[in-house]
């Protein structure tokens, strides 16, 4: 697979050494109650936690987040539950706790209940709440604390290999890859059905040029339908369109053009590929190719499987081609996909979703015990991603593989789970393993990989520097200016406010982290 290639191509022999090191090598899967791991004398001590499960005990109850799309309420919670525990209980002597989170109310959600002390365990870390923005916010439980990654989850050490360094800061782990493949494209999903019908041919790949005559094609041939959506406008669709390195919540912490050639950091907001992209929102705007409506609170998935909008920005690759063509199928639409970007492994990519243990759980081994588990038992993982065979989803006529959802438990933003040995849901195919593993094999490996900026000297600007974002943010990605030249008088004053707030203070520091980093290798 593509990470033994990362391993020839990265530093972190050293580290992943170190790293099996403490599992003393002889880690093993048994189907013995209280034996699923095997405890390692030589990382033995009274500080470590010891591999030992105690079967004797209560079980205890793991709460671990499912994000799913805003508006959402999915039936049958309680099912899954039981479905998992009576898997998990005698294995590992713990049950489960689902909390369903929108995607919009993720973080604040799990800042609140860390900083409440309530009760949470496995945190989604990724998406709207990258671990560049959590570094320094003490939320997150250091998993070599007392050898606990070590000692209690060497299956995720085992199937992260090199990337499990890109949740790393300094000497602590503070999450871990959710997913099994990482090479991606940027580009768009589009309704296929709906271009066939108009006689849009769109190529596999695109110019943003290209994209654009596209958009006016679709507004030409049917003026009820979107051909473009940018929300609320606080989520920068600028990266799934022209594909970089980026770093904090939309880019707080600045960006990389191209780390291969230039590693700078640079302020996103000031640069020229800013400008024109608001400039172009501006002119889409009033020519109606998207409407700029901050107060929709709709989301791009609604609309589109709805048939009311031709394109969404996307992540590509096997997995979002059957999350998506799914979910439209139901709605009697033909996914189409065009790529903007080449296909690539980078530390984005990799970020985009991780798990990490909240640094207020009261039994952190319980939840390094059931996350591990959660990545050596498919049938948990299945339950958990797809849920329950019969009421979610059956299986495709003549196969055991391949299952059909009918849209009744759909968590799109979960990411859990050995892929390889899970459920493949249809329209993929049986050979979804195998073409996941080619589009690995073909990706470029960006040099900064498995890079993490450590935020801890900069959460004041931090807080300001994200206010400012959501402030100036919705305004110009929705293309709000009544003209070209206030587009670009916000755009000055947008980056005096960020200048003002510190962002190029915490550009320097990132920068110099970097430098250090790329300095080892």
């Amino acid at each position: 697979m593509r990470r033994k290639k990362l391993w020839s191509l990265l530093f972190l022999a050293s580290m992943t050494a170190s790293l099996m090191a403490g599992c003393g090598g002889n880690g093993k899967e048994g189907k013995e109650a209280g034996k699923w791991q095997e405890e390692d004398t030589d990382k033995g001590g009274e500080e470590d936690y010891l591999t030992e499960i105690d079967m004797e005990e209560d079980p205890y109850t793991v709460a671990i987040q499912v994000v799913t799309l805003p508006g959402t309420e999915f039936e049958g919670e309680e099912e899954r539950e039981a479905a998992i525990n009576a898997i998990i209980e005698p294995a590992i002597n713990c049950k489960i706790d689902i909390q369903e989170v929108w995607i919009s109310e993720v973080s604040s959600t799990t800042s609140m209940a860390v900083a409440g002390n309530e009760k949470i365990d496995l945190i989604h870390v990724g998406t709207v709440q990258p671990l560049s923005s959590m570094v320094g916010s003490d939320m997150l439980l250091d998993m070599n604390e007392g050898n606990l990654l070590q000692n209690r989850g060497q299956k995720l050490i085992e199937l992260s290999g090199d990337v499990l360094a890109t949740g790393a800061v300094g000497e602590r782990q503070l999450a871990v890859p959710a997913k099994t493949f990482h090479a991606a494209a940027n580009g768009i999903v589009y309704n296929k059905t709906l271009a066939d019908q108009y006689g849009i041919n769109i190529p596999e790949k695109i110019t943003m040029e290209d994209l654009e005559k596209i958009l006016y094609q679709v507004k030409d041939a049917d003026e009820n339908i979107m051909p473009y959506y940018t929300g609320k406008g606080e989520m920068n669709y600028l990266y799934w369109l022209m594909g970089y390195e980026t770093f904090g919540t939309e880019s707080s912490y600045g960006i990389i053009l191209d780390a291969e050639k230039n590693p700078t950091i640079e302020n996103l907001y000031a640069t020229d590929m800013f400008q024109e992209y608001c400039l172009r929102m501006n002119r889409w705007k009033k020519d109606g190719i998207q409407p700029g409506d901050p107060t929709d609170t709709n989301t791009a998935q609604d609309y589109f499987n709805a048939g009311k909008l031709f394109s969404v920005v996307v992540t590509i690759n096997e997995q979002q081609k059957g999350s998506w063509g799914a979910a439209a199928a139901q709605n009697g639409i033909e996914t189409g996909w065009s790529e903007l970007t080449e296909v690539t492994l980078t530390n984005s990519n990799i970020t985009e979703y991780m798990w990490g243990i909240a640094s207020n759980s009261e039994r952190p081994e319980k939840a390094m015990d059931f996350l591990n588990y959660l990545y050596s038992n498919a049938e948990v993982a299945n339950i958990l991603t797809y849920g329950i065979e019969g009421i979610n989803y059956d299986f495709v006529e003549g196969s055991q593989k391949v299952i059909a959802a009918n849209g009744s438990y759909d968590p799109l933003f979960f990411f859990a789970g050995d892929q390889s040995q899970m459920l493949v849901k249809a329209p993929n195919g049986e050979d979804y393993i195998e073409k996941s593993e080619a589009l690995e094999e073909k990706s470029t490996i960006s040099p900064i990989c498995t890079y993490m900026f450590d935020d801890s000297n900069y959460q004041t600007e931090s807080a300001v520097i994200s206010s400012t974002i959501l402030e100036y943010l919705p305004r110009l990605q929705n293309g709000m200016c009544e003209s070209e030249e206030a587009t670009i008088a916000l755009i000055d004053e947008f980056n005096q406010k960020l200048e003002a707030s510190g962002i190029n203070d915490v550009i320097a520091g990132n920068q110099e982290q970097l430098d250090a980093y790329l300095g080892t290798k």
